[in-house]
Order: structure tokens, then sequence, then C-alpha cells
């Protein structure tokens, strides 16, 4: 019993701290080619193989064992394990509304009437005409700016990459960043160690951009089931869903990129636009008609007035959630010439500036203090 305990202490402390006592970064971050997911040397980075360690001591060897589906193509995949044991969300939408023994709970609503918590999937992106943002992550966040609302941006690390500062502005902005993994394979299709790379590299981003580590991640295509669930709960994330019943997916991803389909999805959003129980919405901010889409509803909701029903929230504010796992929120790095980490850049995109790996000493102290909490929780679990 003891040894499994000094094992975990072991394990916690590497991946949070190098010699210094820092949070270990990646030496490189994968490519920006969402073909293929993360694989070979980048599962061999301390970043994964200590999470992967932690995942294998703490999670159920029978979650573990789940086989993973056989990607095809895109969203599909074939599920070749039990859906229903193993709550395959595609399958039905199958979700885990309770805390059990393996992960935590699946989040899909938000709790009280007439919340509306907003989400954007799959961004940043950046388009830029005459210099203005224009149908993108940036035109997004000055329409919410300008009607005073706040969002979840469910971050792509590949897309994150390419355009840190989208995430340095989106979170200076008041909006809350959370993970959506890096290349948007369906999570179910990977094996262990990939699905701790999609969601380690895409964490390590934003902390290393913005100086903050999301609680929420969300699964491509919702494509989840109890493995994935175990694995994302052990590294202390949350599975942020949307709502399903009634459907709130504004199907902005979905058809041809038309103007009546542009009217026919604001059509559906401005069918919420109702008096009911709280939900979650999902939209995107991955093109520019998803982008054009997004900043038409902003305009539906501000053009609605007083008799606009719903109060519009982040997804963590809806849950009273914490938004971030570290307790004080260090400030945005500043930019510097002396990082090491080799960012990759894509054809005609700006290579992302390079920021230095060290957070001040004030967030430091806060995040030792709380894997000190972590590792006591763990512990008190084994001593059981």
């Amino acid at each position: 019993m003891m040894s499994q305990i000094v094992v975990l202490g072991v394990i916690v402390s590497q991946l949070v701290s190098s010699s210094t006592g820092q949070y270990v970064l990646p030496t490189n971050w994968p490519n920006t080619d969402q073909t293929n997911a993360i694989n070979g040397e980048f599962l061999k980075d301390p970043l994964v193989t200590n999470a992967l360690a932690l995942v294998n001591s703490v999670v159920p060897a029978a979650l573990l064992q789940i086989p993973p589906s056989t990607f095809i193509s895109g969203s599909t995949v074939k599920y070749t394990a039990d859906p229903v044991a193993n709550c395959y969300w595609p399958n039905g939408l199958c979700v885990r509304p309770v805390d059990t023994a393996g992960f935590k709970a699946d989040f899909f609503n938000c709790p009280d009437a007439n919340q509306w918590g907003l989400t954007y999937d799959d961004g940043p992106t950046v388009h830029l005409v005459n210099g203005v943002h224009t149908d993108d992550t940036g035109a997004i966040r000055e329409a919410l700016g300008k009607a005073n609302l706040k969002a979840t941006f469910f971050i792509a690390g590949s897309n994150g990459v390419q355009f840190p500062e989208e995430l340095v502005l989106t979170h200076q902005a008041g909006h809350q960043l959370a993970i959506h993994t890096w290349t948007h394979h369906p999570l179910t299709s990977l094996t262990n160690a990939q699905v701790v790379a999609e969601l380690k590299y895409t964490e390590a981003l934003i902390y290393k951009t913005v100086g903050v580590l999301p609680v929420f991640f969300r699964p491509p295509y919702g494509d989840i089931d109890d493995r994935v669930r175990a694995i994302a709960s052990a590294l202390g994330l949350r599975n942020a869903l949307w709502t399903t019943a009634p459907d709130r997916d504004s199907g902005d991803a979905e058809g041809a990129t038309t103007p009546a389909q542009n009217t026919a999805v604001r059509n559906i959003v401005k069918s919420w636009f109702v008096s009911q129980p709280g939900f979650v919405s999902l939209e995107h901010d991955i093109s520019t008609f998803t982008s054009n889409v997004a900043v038409a509803v902003i305009h539906d909701i501000q053009a609605a007035g007083a008799a606009f029903p719903l109060k519009v929230m982040p997804m963590g504010t809806c849950l009273n959630a914490a938004w971030y796992q570290n307790v004080n929120n260090p400030p945005v790095p500043s930019p510097s010439n002396s990082g090491n980490s080799t960012s990759p850049t894509s054809t005609g995109r700006t290579k992302p500036p390079v920021y230095s790996d060290a957070p001040d000493s004030a967030s430091q102290s806060s995040k030792k203090a709380m894997w000190i909490v972590v590792f006591a929780v763990m512990a008190q679990g084994l001593a059981q």
C-alpha cells in the first residue's frame, strides 16, 4: 500500500515539476496537420509518459482495457466494444450524469432555467480582410464584446499553436478557454497514450500561451466512452458535451455553406429564444461560414432586446464550476526570444511567437498546493 502511494507521489511531482519546480512543457509541438492523430516520438515526451503513468496507476484496469474503435474517416469509426455497457455517446447519445468510481460525470446542461451555456468549437481561426478580423474567431470575440456576452471556446491545439495571440486575446476578453484535443480525431479510436497526448499537448499549449490549465474538455464529434472518460478524469479534466434533449446543436458545421443554409441555421438558433430549462449550445469558429453565422446569431440576440428571456454565459459559469485547475491564474507570459520550444508553422500562416516557459513564483506556489491536495486525495483513496 505504502509503495503505491510513494509511486503516485513521484508521478504527480513529475507531471508538474522540472528541476526548477515548473510545469513541464514538451520539447516540441505536434504537427498542425489534422490528418493523423498524434503518434511516434511525440508519445515519448515526458509530458505524455508521466501523465500516462498517472493514468495507469489510478484508473481501473477494466476501463483502460476497453478496446479502441476502428477509425474510418472524419467522425466515422467502427465501435467494436459494447456501446451500451461503455456508454458510447454516438450510440443513443449516452451520457454519465453522476460520478462513478472510475470517472467524473459528464456535463451537458446548464442547471438553472433560462441559462444558455454558449460554446464554440475548433478554433481559433484568423481571416483578415484589409487587416480587419472578418468571419473568424476575432470577429466573434468583437461581436460578443459589443453585446457584453461571454462564452466558452474549445480550442483545437493544432489551430491554437498557429494563432497563440488569439488565445491571449480571448482570455483577456474574459472568455473561458477549454480543450478540444490537438488533431480533432475521434478519441475512442486512439490508444490510451494517444488520448493522453491529445489532451496534454493542448493543455500545455494553453498553459504556455496564457498561463492557465483548463478543467473542461470536449471530445471531437462527441466521440467518447468510459475509457476516454476515465483517462480524462485522471488528468483532472471534465467532459463537457452539449444539450441533446432538446437538441441544441446549431448544425452550423453541417450541410452546404450557402446563404440559404446561413438563414436556416440562424432560424434554428432563434427558435431557442424562449423560456426553457438551462442548456448548452454547440457552435463553431472553424470556418468563415460558421463564424459568420455565429456573429449573426449574436446580432440576433441583441435585436431581441428586452424580450430576450435567456441569460447567456460561459459553460463553466452556468455550472458554477472552476474554469481552470490553478488557484491563482498567472499573468499572460511576456514575449521572449529565450524559449526553447519549437513551434510548427503552416503555409500562409504566421509563425507563432515564442513565450517564456516560466510563470511567476506566486502561480507556482498555488499550483504546488493544488497538487499536494490532489496527491492527498489519491493517497486517501488507496489507504481505504
